[in-house]
């Protein structure tokens, strides 16, 4: 059974920030690049309105410049800077940033976008802004980043602003974050704060042609991804462009922050706003969905009211859900503003609003799933169906559904491939996208009755009124959308619902894994299993010896110079083996990794100090089948995986795994229950790899080299730590980063039975799995009951099928009157009991397979057996059934060493007893209690004669 993940409490971002900005902001010299500004003409003030300092280039610049200061955004109908001459395109908003960047001073690299799905780290799910790509490793120094310095157009999502999407023009569930990442090493300097400045300078001013005079800088906090720093934000317009942080700090869960040895710059530009500020646009979504908006506006009939537009877009920023005191207030007065009653604004805004939300929604949700995240109700992949259920929400309620159908639906998504193209180059195919929406439609139209019985008997008790907390709870664990909790308890969307569903997870982090030991001060252990996987015995050195913390601090830890003893790592069980010391010879019962020193756990503990064992010489020897056969099921796991890759689609990855002796699982992402038709394709396709006898290559590699090379579907397993990768790769199936044990040729691994498959969450489906001899095994267990089979109905195999299915047929036919037939017998044995004076305890030898004829069927007859005090008990061969009319007749627990003795299991529940029924009663309602009787039952024996010949003994007659 798996562990259950800690979480521990943290500060949001907004906390850390406000801790750190007194002192930032009494030491501007200390932590802005105060310099540089003044050279390019901008002086300090302080803006009276939000009391934030922040630098202009002229003294007619009163406030900040952002628009919660000066009320909206003055470049709506205008354009800004070259847009004022000729309008760009969202593509040409990055390409004029890398000309400039790429060409500057100190040039920059332009590198390709990571993945949204963050598979190389653990802490989050989804990449919410540029730096996310590199850390913790990049910015803590241990590994070297694919460029220094570097810009990239990194795709990003975040599900803080869904409130405020297609409104203020500048919100965004997934967005392109134009970054500049900086790594300074302690002994590689390559520019800082004041450069940075110029730089982006240079850009706004010679690039794009901004008048300086239209520039506010602002002083800043930053906080985020466990990393803190100073940071100046950049405004133009009221529209804030940019954001450069320069880091200094690590942060801890409870806002205690600590000095980075590398001092890292990251600047975050919102790409969506440039072409909007260029082009004074009412709205950035004018700009940024050229294709998808004109398609989905088009196909539905929806006509945008241009003139309400130019007028509302300049104050549309005042419409921030989480920063407005009172959104309607705020509604009346920019109606007021443009004059134009309120109503008519709201009618002519709303459907074009929900037109942007359709366009970002599915934008996100495109570039989510295409990256590897499954719609579901588990973590971050609960934000994309929320989204997507959103989306059919809105569609439906508009009417726009009918207009658009499945296909017109899944056509927008090409539409936004065709606009992305021109930044990203053209999409790869994806076979099963299609799918996944289809059938994330049909759970949104058929949520499940039980979730809304839950919401039902939540209004009923809350007296039909939700808090924010049932609505977080309905949607989040419940999985209900929030459309249908609106429809079915009559209330409206809470306007920050998706704002405090996405700060509440943000104060909840992963918890640290405890850590028992530590060897911090032992020399690390050579990995002899890395350089020959064969090694099966060798001999070592011990370099300590530790106090077991689970066991009362006994000394049988040994960690020795070098093993090939491979530890408990990746889902794959430890080795076990000998160890032999002073010629006693102590069996290997665990194997662990602690940092990078092995630990090797013997079955009993040292009889000296700990510290004479310490040089000592030992020979150790590893159970070599059991070597064999994990290194069978771990290699087939990766060929598993690719076989499930093949036959389902592109939206397959690794979730987790196990590889014990006996067999191995696989969780892959998938987003419903495999068919029977689909589990035999993967394992013939598994066997199929198989066949083809690849060669399995293990290397290691530079991570910044193998990502690269191979790209991130590396990360199957998790994350990786350090700055080198174990690369196996399968020549041409699969290549993964990994670290277990694996064979040097796919037809090592031998025969791969898929033994079952189950949905074990949403969207992640589990395959059960041997190979190997355990796969030999398995098919020899199914060959020995179709031979049984076979001479049992004296038929060939090849007829098996069709004789069962007579059977079957048979069965079903003449089932319900076996069963009654079955229930006259019973009657009558049980007749035959109360009837005769000369019995009082009775046993019964069943053919029942089961004991249901009688759990269902005996007691009705209790008043009478408690009545005439008899007993009477059944025997089958797996189980045994009785019912005492009174307890002195029998004591029923002398049976216990008969029922629990042997194999114990789930389906071995010992004996279960009771000491009261209900009586006889009517369809409706049940008769009274009847006690002081005794009804008991056991479903698996070890061995049925040895329970009849008990009761035999103690007084009870065979009939």
């Amino acid at each position: 059974m798996e562990e259950e993940e800690q979480v521990v409490k943290c500060l949001t971002a907004k906390e850390l920030k406000a801790l750190a900005r007194p002192e930032f902001e009494a030491n501007p010299e200390k932590f802005y690049p105060v310099t540089t500004m003044a050279k390019f003409g901008f002086s300090r003030a302080q803006c009276p309105k939000c009391n934030h300092f922040f630098w202009r280039h002229t003294p007619k610049k009163e406030f900040c410049g952002d628009c919660g200061c000066v009320g909206q955004y003055d470049f709506i109908g205008k354009g800004t800077g070259k847009g004022k001459k000729t309008k760009i395109t969202y593509a040409e908003a990055w390409n004029s940033f890398k000309r400039s960047f790429t060409s500057a001073r100190i040039p920059c690299t332009a590198i390709d976008r990571y993945p949204v799905v963050a598979r190389w780290r653990s802490d989050v799910d989804f990449v919410a802004a540029g730096i996310f790509c590199f850390q913790p490793y990049c910015v803590t120094g241990e590994l070297d980043p694919p460029a220094n310095p570097l810009i990239c157009p990194q795709f990003c999502l975040r599900f803080n602003d869904l409130d405020n999407i297609g409104l203020t023009g500048r919100h965004y569930s997934g967005f392109i974050m134009i970054g500049i990442q900086v790594f300074n090493l302690p002994d590689k300097f390559i520019f800082f704060k004041e450069e940075c400045v110029e730089f982006n300078l240079r850009w706004l001013i010679e690039e794009l042609e901004v008048d300086p005079d239209e520039i506010t800088l602002i002083e800043d906090v930053w906080a985020g991804g466990g990393n803190l720093g100073p940071s100046i934000e950049y405004f133009i317009g009221g529209l804030e462009l940019g954001n450069m942080v320069f880091m200094q700090y690590k942060t801890f869960p409870d806002g205690a922050r600590e000095e980075l040895p590398v001092q890292v710059i990251d600047v975050g530009i919102g790409m969506e706003r440039i072409p909007w500020l260029m082009n004074g646009t009412p709205t950035s979504y004018f700009d940024v969905f050229p294709r998808a908006l004109e398609y989905l506006r088009s196909k539905v009939g929806i006509e945008i009211n241009q003139d309400i537009w130019a007028k509302f877009g300049p104050l549309s920023c005042q419409l921030n859900v989480d920063e407005a005191d009172d959104i309607d207030v705020t509604w009346q007065r920019i109606a007021e503003l443009i004059g134009i009653p309120t109503e008519k604004v709201k009618e002519a805004i709303a459907p074009v609003k929900e037109l942007y939300i359709v366009c970002d929604h599915t934008r996100t949700i495109l570039m989510a799933v295409y990256d590897g995240s499954l719609p579901s109700n588990v973590g971050g992949a609960a934000n994309i169906r929320n989204m997507l259920r959103r989306v059919f929400a809105l569609l439906h309620r508009n009417g726009w559904w009918d207009k658009l159908g499945m296909a017109g639906f899944l056509q927008l998504f090409e539409q936004h491939k065709l606009d992305l193209a021109e930044i990203y180059g053209a999409f790869r195919e994806y076979k099963s996208f299609d799918s996944i929406i289809e059938v994330e439609y049909q759970r949104w139209l058929t949520t499940d009755e039980t979730q809304k019985e839950k919401l039902q008997k939540l209004l009923k008790k809350n007296k039909n009124q939700l808090s924010m907390d049932d609505w977080i709870i309905a949607m989040t664990s419940w999985g209900i959308p929030a459309d249908k909790i609106a429809e079915v308890s009559g209330q409206p969307v809470p306007g920050n619902l998706y704002y405090e569903i996405s700060q509440r997870a943000e104060r909840t982090a992963k918890a640290a894994e405890t850590i028992l030991y530590s060897t911090t001060h032992l020399p690390p252990t050579t990995n002899m299993y890395y350089v020959d996987h064969h090694c099966y015995q060798f001999d070592a050195k011990i370099v300590g010896v530790l106090l077991n913390v689970t066991q009362q601090n006994v000394p049988n830890i040994l960690v020795l110079d070098a093993s090939a003893f491979y530890p408990h790592s990746g889902g794959q069980q430890h080795d076990v083996g000998f160890i032999t010391l002073d010629g006693k010879k102590y069996e290997v019962v665990n194997v662990e990794k602690v940092g990078k020193c092995v630990l090797h756990t013997i079955s009993e503990p040292l009889t000296g100090f700990p510290d004479e064992y310490v040089g000592k010489s030992v020979h150790c020897e590893i159970d070599e089948q059991r070597r064999d056969q994990l290194r069978n099921h771990h290699t087939s796991t990766h060929i598993m995986f690719a076989a499930a890759r093949r036959v389902l689609g592109p939206h397959v990855w690794q979730n987790g795994a196990k590889k014990t002796v006996e067999q191995a699982h696989l969780d892959i992402t998938h987003y419903k229950s495999l068919t029977r038709e689909e589990e035999m394709g993967i394992e013939t396709e598994a066997n199929r790899i198989v066949m083809r006898c690849s060669n399995i290559n293990k290397s290691m590699m530079a991570k910044d080299v193998a990502e690269k090379q191979f790209g991130f579907s590396l990360y199957q397993g998790g994350v990786v730590p350090g700055n080198e990768l174990r690369i196996v790769d399968i020549e041409g199936i699969d290549t993964e980063a990994c670290c277990g044990t694996h064979c040097d040729n796919t037809a090592e691994v031998g025969w791969i039975r898929l033994l079952r498959t189950q949905r074990i969450s949403d969207g992640i489906v589990r395959m059960y799995f041997v190979a190997g001899e355990r796969a030999l095994f398995k098919q020899n267990e199914e060959v020995k009951i179709i031979t049984h089979l076979s001479d049992t109905w004296s038929i060939p195999p090849s007829e098996l099928v069709t004789t069962a299915e007579r059977f079957f047929d048979g069965y079903k036919k003449f089932g319900d009157k076996v069963q009654k037939q079955a229930q006259k017998i019973l009657g009558l044995q049980m007749k035959s009991v109360l009837l005769d004076p000369s019995v009082s305890l009775v046993l019964f030898r069943s053919d029942e397979l089961v004991p249901t004829l009688y759990i269902s069927n005996v007691v009705g007859y209790a008043e009478q057996l408690k009545a005439a005090r008899k007993g009477v008990v059944f025997v089958g061969n797996t189980f045994l059934y009785g019912f005492l009319g009174s307890p002195e007749l029998f004591d029923v627990q002398s049976l216990n060493p008969l029922v629990t003795s042997g194999e114990t299991g789930p389906k071995n529940k010992g004996l279960m007893v009771q000491t009261q029924v209900a009586g006889k009663g009517d369809k409706k309602k049940k008769g009274a209690a009847i006690d002081n009787i005794v009804e008991f039952r056991a479903f698996s024996l070890p061995n049925a004669n040895a329970v009849v010949d008990f009761l035999l003994s103690r007084g009870f007659q065979e009939q």
